[in-house]
Protein backbone atom coordinates (compact mmCIF):
# COMPACT_ATOMS: atom_id res chain seq x y z
CA UNK A 1 0.00 0.00 0.00
CA UNK A 2 1.78 3.15 -1.38
CA UNK A 3 0.98 5.86 1.55
CA UNK A 4 0.66 9.74 1.43
CA UNK A 5 4.38 10.12 1.27
CA UNK A 6 4.75 7.53 -1.04
CA UNK A 7 2.26 8.99 -3.49
CA UNK A 8 3.75 12.36 -2.80
CA UNK A 9 7.50 11.04 -3.83
CA UNK A 10 6.65 9.46 -7.06
CA UNK A 11 4.36 12.59 -8.42
CA UNK A 12 8.08 14.97 -7.28
CA UNK A 13 10.17 11.82 -8.85
CA UNK A 14 7.50 12.09 -12.40
CA UNK A 15 7.94 15.46 -12.64
CA UNK A 16 11.47 15.37 -12.59
CA UNK A 17 11.36 13.15 -15.66
CA UNK A 18 9.30 15.25 -17.31
CA UNK A 19 11.47 17.80 -17.02
CA UNK A 20 14.43 16.06 -17.56
CA UNK A 21 13.02 14.55 -20.86
CA UNK A 22 11.61 18.29 -22.03
CA UNK A 23 8.14 17.26 -21.23
CA UNK A 24 6.28 20.08 -20.27
CA UNK A 25 2.97 19.05 -20.40
CA UNK A 26 3.42 15.64 -18.72
CA UNK A 27 5.37 17.95 -15.79
CA UNK A 28 2.42 20.59 -15.44
CA UNK A 29 -0.32 17.62 -14.83
CA UNK A 30 2.30 16.38 -11.92
CA UNK A 31 2.73 18.85 -10.39
CA UNK A 32 -0.90 19.97 -10.37
CA UNK A 33 -1.69 16.86 -8.59
CA UNK A 34 0.73 16.91 -6.15
CA UNK A 35 -0.58 20.51 -5.43
CA UNK A 36 -3.83 19.13 -4.80
CA UNK A 37 -2.31 16.29 -2.77
CA UNK A 38 -0.31 18.84 -0.74
CA UNK A 39 -3.27 20.80 -0.12
CA UNK A 40 -5.21 17.77 0.83
CA UNK A 41 -2.57 16.73 3.16
CA UNK A 42 -1.81 20.00 4.87
CA UNK A 43 -5.41 21.45 4.64
CA UNK A 44 -7.36 19.23 6.68
CA UNK A 45 -7.01 20.12 10.34
CA UNK A 46 -8.63 16.31 11.23
CA UNK A 47 -5.32 14.58 10.41
CA UNK A 48 -3.64 13.38 12.85
CA UNK A 49 -0.26 14.90 13.92
CA UNK A 50 1.88 12.10 13.54
CA UNK A 51 0.62 11.14 10.44
CA UNK A 52 2.50 14.88 9.02
CA UNK A 53 5.31 13.76 10.91
CA UNK A 54 5.35 10.94 8.98
CA UNK A 55 5.30 13.09 5.86
CA UNK A 56 8.44 15.00 7.33
CA UNK A 57 10.93 12.51 5.38
CA UNK A 58 9.26 12.35 2.42
CA UNK A 59 9.33 16.35 2.25
CA UNK A 60 13.03 16.99 2.57
CA UNK A 61 13.49 14.42 -0.47
CA UNK A 62 11.10 16.41 -2.27
CA UNK A 63 12.30 19.74 -1.93
CA UNK A 64 16.13 18.12 -3.00
CA UNK A 65 14.07 16.86 -6.22
CA UNK A 66 12.50 20.48 -6.52
CA UNK A 67 16.11 21.93 -6.17
CA UNK A 68 16.90 19.40 -9.74
CA UNK A 69 13.42 20.53 -10.60
CA UNK A 70 14.02 24.46 -10.58
CA UNK A 71 17.74 23.58 -12.03
CA UNK A 72 16.39 22.10 -15.16
CA UNK A 73 13.33 24.78 -15.41
CA UNK A 74 16.10 27.85 -15.53
CA UNK A 75 18.06 25.77 -18.08
CA UNK A 76 14.88 25.51 -20.12
CA UNK A 77 14.07 29.35 -19.87
CA UNK A 78 17.76 30.31 -21.08
CA UNK A 79 17.48 28.19 -23.91
CA UNK A 80 14.05 30.10 -24.94
CA UNK A 81 15.64 33.03 -23.75
CA UNK A 82 18.76 32.61 -26.28
CA UNK A 83 16.40 30.97 -29.00
CA UNK A 84 14.27 34.24 -28.56
CA UNK A 85 17.63 36.54 -29.18
CA UNK A 86 18.76 33.84 -32.10
CA UNK A 87 15.04 34.97 -33.88
CA UNK A 88 15.20 39.01 -33.23
CA UNK A 89 18.95 39.03 -34.97
CA UNK A 90 17.98 37.13 -37.64
CA UNK A 91 15.18 38.97 -38.05
CA UNK A 92 16.75 42.10 -38.03
CA UNK A 93 19.50 40.54 -40.32
CA UNK A 94 16.74 39.79 -43.01
CA UNK A 95 15.40 43.25 -42.34
CA UNK A 96 18.82 44.92 -43.57
CA UNK A 97 19.08 42.19 -46.23
CA UNK A 98 15.69 43.24 -47.71
CA UNK A 99 16.53 47.08 -47.68
CA UNK A 100 19.66 46.42 -49.36
CA UNK A 101 18.09 44.74 -51.84
CA UNK A 102 15.35 47.00 -52.60
CA UNK A 103 17.93 49.93 -52.99
CA UNK A 104 18.23 50.52 -56.62
CA UNK A 105 22.55 51.40 -56.81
Amino acid sequence: MHTKADQLLDLTRAMLAAAQSDDWDEFELQEQQRSAMLDMIFGNPDDMESAKLHLADAIEQILLIDQEITALISQQRDLASQELRHLKHARQGNKAYQIAADDPL
